[in-house]
């Protein structure tokens, strides 16, 4: 037997570091990941990873997730062999690793017959993610986010979704991705501490529903913060842009601006690297057997 999951992509509103309270946007972009079982007489674990100009060696997130589930079904020997394919850039803070280790859940339980609501699929996520070190609260609103689309706003401590609902899919997403690339392990968690209040306002905004103030005021915290180059933030700003912020720790930054304004914007981020189109995603995650 083989099956597929289906997961799409997430930006920032509001980084959740700072306060345990975290806001995000599902996109467009796709992780695909398909799974299938073979013969071995231990816990085995195959992986093929097909990324858009990235190379991925670290698998130990992929490899939580799936001993998760092995540890749910009480099996000690299996051989797992995952075909994983994304367009989402890794270490940019694009929910990377959110959308894979959603669809693995999904594909990997349904391969072994683990019954999991979405929500479930996402805690198990989460789980994996803070064990392998690759976030610091489980990016439980990236994770949610991946999996059901739209905006959510949520405590990830508590794992809770205080708030969401859909968004216009016809609204333009721009997202300028620089060749540095930030990982979750070499942050400074005490810097955080000084921007909490500055964060907790922008939190208070989007739970008010000013998700575009809000995602102003994040990208410029976190681009102090964390030291990221925000001149494709300010070179955004003097277009006609809805908003426009860092995505997660960065260094990504998204605008989020209308189809008529994207050209505009394209060409202001183009001059610094690498610039990605997308779309606002509201589909829930898809899982499904091949064969």
């Amino acid at each position: 037997m083989k099956t597929r999951a289906i997961v799409h992509g997430a930006v920032s509103i509001v980084n959740a570091i700072p306060t345990g309270l975290g806001a995000a946007l599902g996109i467009d972009l796709t992780t695909i990941v398909e799974a299938e079982l073979f013969e071995s007489n231990k816990r085995e674990l195959d992986v093929e990873i097909k990324l858009e100009d990235e190379e991925v060696e670290d698998t130990v997130l992929l490899e939580k997730v799936v001993d998760k589930l092995l540890n749910i079904v009480g099996e000690g020997k299996a051989g797992i062999h995952l075909d994983i394919y994304s367009n989402i850039p890794i270490a940019r803070g694009l929910k990377s690793s959110s959308a894979v280790s959603d669809a693995v859940v999904l594909a990997v339980s349904k391969l072994l017959g683990v019954r999991l609501n979405l929500i479930d699929a996402v805690n198990l996520a989460v789980d994996a993610c803070i064990e392998a070190g690759v976030s610091i609260t489980g990016a439980f609103d990236d994770a949610v986010t991946c999996m059901i689309g739209g905006v959510n706003i949520t405590d990830n401590y508590q794992r809770e979704i205080l708030t969401h609902w859909s968004m216009d899919e016809d609204l333009s997403i721009l997202i300028s991705i620089p060749e540095e690339k930030k990982y979750t392990r070499e942050l400074n968690v005490e810097i955080f501490k000084n921007i909490r209040n500055l964060s907790s306002r922008a939190v208070t905004l989007a739970l008010n529903g000013l998700i575009w103030d809000a995602m102003i005021i994040n990208g410029f915290i976190i681009a102090s913060a964390l030291d990221i180059d925000y001149r494709p933030m300010l070179a955004a700003l003097r277009k006609n842009i809805l908003a426009c912020g860092v995505s997660g720790k960065g260094p990504a930054i998204v605008a989020v601006t209308t189809p008529e304004y994207e050209d505009e914007v394209e060409r202001e981020f183009k001059n610094f690297g690498k610039t990605l189109k997308a779309k606002p995603n509201n589909k829930i995650a898809e899982v499904k057997v091949l064969e």
